[in-house]
């Protein structure tokens, strides 16, 4: 027998010792085999800083592609970080030193970080329009916890070209879906170790199976998430984390995955190939994380796969290996945690003050240079030092973390809280003086005109916060590929009459739901029933792909709708305008789809659509810009209504109210002292109150028998 006096180790195994066999110590020899070797990989250290490089590059001068630079920094974050826990896991029973952990991430990772995000926030705060305070606030906030992925799909942002309306902490999402990452791997080790003891088989076989596991999940989820709702999809850490486990697999993997010699130069170079060329040939944007995401990696794993771990220096100095392990790629990936950080924020900050919508060659350098200059002087004076272990080790880094976690959070929350903006509820315009905020009132005939001394109503801030009244219904179909995405959901009347008049539906897109203040005191006024039927992004008309195009969908069971609920009215707009460049014209086939809606005993009021403003107007006036700046161009509409050169059936009613949205051929932000415009496509609930009376005359002369 083994003597007691012997203490075992630490991790719970008994030492060697000549004299006692110890079967424990052959358990501790089957579940430390096959781990990841500890080396350091100087080729994989370029690899990040080319990555890095390719997405600033690409955001600058990319027209709005993706690089496939952040799949691969996600790759390489679950190659490093399996190694390391498992390393650490396995070696100590199935422990894993959460302090020790806490802390290298509290050194390296939130300092630079936080530093970007206080920074931001400031800047923010002065060089954006105080509409967009309270969002700034609220994703400054979500960035530094590490959710705003989940706050860019719940502000319904998606991950596009930049331009000056970006968020300046867009970028923040990759970093979200890393620091969740982070909380998540710690547990798959340990749970990985503790199951190879009872196995009795090694951590790391036990591991692969896990992390085999999530890469299957996550990416058939990816696929599946990629064809119904691909912004989301780009976005969720769910559709990234087979990413992350194939960066996991390769350092599972280890030296297993090196090839032959003869093989290891054209693999090298072909791997080098695919991670520089992603970008010129997909749009990881449309394509990514889906399956195509194994372009970019693909070229991470054969740059790995053309050298053992640690024998870099033997390649030939033409390899590609012994290229990316060169000084500039060393630099760069020194440099490349801080260089992403910095680089969006300083491109969004410069477009909003150049009032740009992209960077050329000159200012995209100005934008390199700066953000090269930011990310080396973070690096020398932040992240160097403190990566640096100290004698009171990891209390210190993880209590600095702990209070800039806690008071940003406080802070920002604060802020966001000190931004609200209180829309008011039921009717905008209920409290407010006509006569001085007359707004469409003035563009009738003999109208006066609005007082001159006085602010526009209401500011910025409450305009573009201001939806129609049933968006906060839960009833308005969003837009995507689910396949519920084509049901018709009708928004009922909360203050439906008990004998109804009539009963009138606005139905299409939200350019038809944008009208539903007016309607809505019309209905109060006349006892009808006022129903919406808003699929977003949707209008009467052809689609792309009618197999698959959930609008298509939804215009066939719209009409099942109509037989099911009658309406007398339906009520949509007849024609659309995108700016000068995509002027007035009716949808293809909508006549079609009109003459339906008629032949099912419903009669159809047509309204003339409105055209799109340049920018979001309350951005446009909270920077103190002219009303006629802001608002669209008149030169969008065709010079005479295309409803009225239509021979349309009996039962169609057309309704032209451009008149008094641009009177006189001007489509100004502002008309009669109210806004117009709550955002670069919509007519605000105010403005759309004041039109309610000449609409109700238009309607007394188009279809009289909707009065009793």
């Amino acid at each position: 027998m083994c003597r007691p006096s012997r203490p075992p180790c630490s991790n719970g195994y008994l030492p060697e010792s000549p004299s006692c066999p110890m079967p424990l110590r052959e358990k501790q020899s089957k579940l430390l085999s096959g781990l990841p070797e500890r080396s350091y990989r100087p080729e994989l250290h370029g690899v990040r800083g080319l990555a890095i490089l390719g997405v600033v590059l690409f955001h600058l001068f990319g027209d709005g592609r993706v690089s496939g630079g952040i799949d691969i920094f996600l790759a390489i974050t679950g190659f490093l970080f399996t190694a390391m826990l498992l390393r650490e896991a396995a070696e100590n029973g199935g422990m894993i030193r959460l302090g020790r952990y806490f802390g290298r991430l509290a050194r390296r990772i939130i300092p630079p970080a936080a530093l970007v995000v206080v920074v931001t926030a400031v800047v923010g705060y002065f060089v954006l329009p105080s509409t967009q305070h309270h969002q700034l606030f609220r994703e400054a906030r979500a960035s530094l916890l590490y959710f705003e992925n989940f706050e860019l799909i719940s502000s319904q942002l998606s991950y596009e070209a930049a331009g000056p309306d970006s968020s300046p902490f867009q970028h923040f999402w990759s970093l979200s879906v890393q620091g969740q990452f982070y909380l998540i791997w710690p547990v798959v080790a340990v749970l990985a170790v503790l199951l190879a003891r009872v196995l009795r088989r090694s951590a790391a076989g036990v591991m692969a199976v896990f992390v085999g596991l999530v890469f299957a999940g996550s990416f058939v989820w990816a696929i599946h998430m990629g064809g119904v709702h691909q912004e989301e999809a780009y976005l969720m850490t769910s559709t990234r984390m087979w990413e992350l486990a194939f960066g996991g697999l390769l350092a599972l993997l280890g030296a297993r995955l090196t090839l032959p010699r003869p093989l290891r130069m054209p693999a090298g170079w072909a791997g080098f190939a695919l991670i520089v060329l992603c970008g010129f040939f997909l749009d990881g944007a449309e394509l990514f994380p889906g399956p195509w995401a194994l372009w970019p990696l693909a070229g991470l794993a054969l740059v790995l796969a053309a050298t053992r771990p640690g024998e870099t220096s033997e390649q030939s100095r033409f390899s590609a290996a012994r290229v990316l392990s060169t000084r500039p790629f060393g630099w760069l990936g020194g440099i490349a945690y801080g260089l992403y950080l910095w680089h969006w924020p300083v491109l969004i900050f410069w477009l909003q003050l150049r009032d740009a919508d992209h960077v050329g060659p000159r200012s995209g350098t100005i934008v390199l240079t700066i953000s090269l200059v930011l990310a080396g002087l973070t690096l020398r004076f932040m992240e160097k030092p403190l990566a640096q272990p100290k004698r009171r080790g990891n209390r210190l880094p993880l209590a600095l973390a702990a209070s800039a976690l806690v008071l940003g959070g406080v802070g920002s929350t604060a802020l966001i809280s000190h931004t609200h903006v209180d829309v008011p509820e039921g009717y905008a315009m209920s409290s407010v003086d006509r006569e001085t905020y007359p707004g469409a009132a003035v563009t009738l005939e003999d109208a006066g005109e609005a007082p001159s001394d006085v602010d526009f109503y209401p500011s910025p801030e409450v305009v573009s916060g201001d939806f129609p009244e049933y968006r906060d219904w839960g009833c308005s179909q969003g837009r995507g590929d689910e396949s519920h995405m084509g049901e018709v959901l009708v928004c009922e009347d909360p203050d439906e009459p008990d004998d109804p008049a009539a009963t009138v539906m606005l139905a299409g897109g939200s350019h038809a739901g944008h009208w539903h203040a007016a309607f809505s005191v019309l209905a109060e006024q006349h006892d009808w029933e006022l129903l919406v039927a808003d699929k977003n992004g949707c209008r009467f008309g052809s689609t792309t792909d009618p197999e698959t195009d959930k609008c298509h969908e939804w215009q066939l069971n719209f009409m099942e709708t109509l037989e099911e609920r009658q309406p007398d009215l339906v009520v949509t707009p007849g024609t659309a305008s995108f700016g000068p460049d995509h002027p007035e014209h009716i949808a293809k086939d909508a006549p079609d789809r009109w003459e339906e809606i008629v032949n099912s005993d419903t009669e159809l009021l047509l309204l003339r659509g409105i055209t799109r403003p340049a920018s979001d107007v309350p951005d446009c006036l909270a920077s103190r810009s002219s009303p006629e700046e802001c608002g669209p161009n008149f030169g969008a509409y065709q010079e005479n209504n295309p409803l009225d050169m239509k021979d349309m059936p009996e039962g169609i009613y057309v309704v032209d109210m451009i008149p008094h949205i641009c009177p006189d051929g001007v489509c100004s932000a502002v008309v009669g002292n109210v806004v117009v415009y709550r955002d670069a496509s919509h007519l605000s609930n105010q403005y759309v109150e004041t039109l309610a009376p000449i609409l109700d005359s238009y309607l007394r002369d188009e279809a009289p028998h909707l009065y009793r």
